[in-house]
């Protein structure tokens, strides 16, 4: 069963995550599955503009942090090279996702974390229902936020950011859409999310191709060009991040769901 499904009705092109039982847990087949989706929306002409989406409770719970125990390493392994490889793949996708010429819309009814933030981020457009929660919990776990700041950085302040990569905790759809992170929380007014993604998706259908493609690199260049120039160094931070003894005990201590040995309140 793939991790990802992709449809195309009409005009409209949706990519869905589709592993609820992994949490929708970035993998190298979730990755693999978006690149593809993506890359056959932009090869069909009817596409006008795609919905990234999700099965079950989460929308993406980031990295597959069985996959990141450097303890899993075999004799002919570098550990720090491979976290560095699966962060390269993870960032081409947002690359791709912002990149992409067909407007997208991240319509989220369910918890984003970690990783999965990154590609909310990329999006153009990002509706929330009200069971979704967003969070950038790295800190909780020992690691740091790196390879997903250039797009998440993109889209909030500086106070802003403190406050949620420093503090590691959730925040509401409202909240979320109050720090300009989502475009619309919806739910309380009798909105669901499809018919707001509905709303959005008439508008683009009443505008050029052309036209909508040139307007997304307008508004992705800051964005595109924080990727370019700091890509790297984030990929260096995140593997040193998630080698390092605080990280490799922060996911011992989640894979097992007890109190990494940091917390003072354990």
């Amino acid at each position: 069963m793939s991790a990802v499904r992709y449809e195309v009705a009409g005009s409209t092109a949706t990519i869905t995550l589709d592993n609820p039982e992994k949490r929708n847990a970035i993998t190298p087949e979730l990755l693999a599955g978006i690149t593809s989706g993506l890359a056959a929306a932009e090869a069909n002409t009817a596409v006008r503009a795609i919905v990234l989406t999700h099965t079950g409770n989460t929308f993406c719970a980031g990295a597959d942090l069985t996959a990141q125990r450097t303890s899993e390493a075999t004799a002919t392994d570098d550990p720090v090279a491979r976290l560095r490889a699966s962060g390269e793949s993870a960032a081409a996708v947002m690359r791709l996702l912002a990149e992409s010429p067909r407007p997208i819309i991240a319509a989220v009814n369910g918890h984003v974390r970690a990783g999965g933030m990154g590609f909310v981020a990329s999006c153009d457009f990002v509706v929330a229902g009200p069971r979704a929660t967003f969070g950038l919990s790295e800190v909780r776990i020992g690691v740091v936020a790196a390879i997903i700041s250039p797009p998440v950085l993109s889209r909030i302040g500086d106070r802003v950011a403190a406050e949620w990569l420093l503090r590691g905790g959730p925040v509401s759809a409202g909240e979320a859409a109050a720090a300009g992170f989502i475009t619309r929380a919806v739910g309380d007014e009798g909105t669901s999310v499809d018919s707001a993604v509905g709303e959005i998706l008439a508008d683009l259908r009443r505008a050029a191709p052309g036209a909508l493609a040139a307007s997304k690199r307008l508004v992705n260049r800051g964005m595109l060009a924080r990727l370019d120039a700091e890509t790297e160094e984030m990929l260096d931070l995140s593997a040193a991040g998630f080698s390092s003894a605080e990280g490799q005990a922060g996911i011992q201590s989640f894979l097992q769901r007890t109190a990494p040995p940091w917390n003072l309140d354990s």
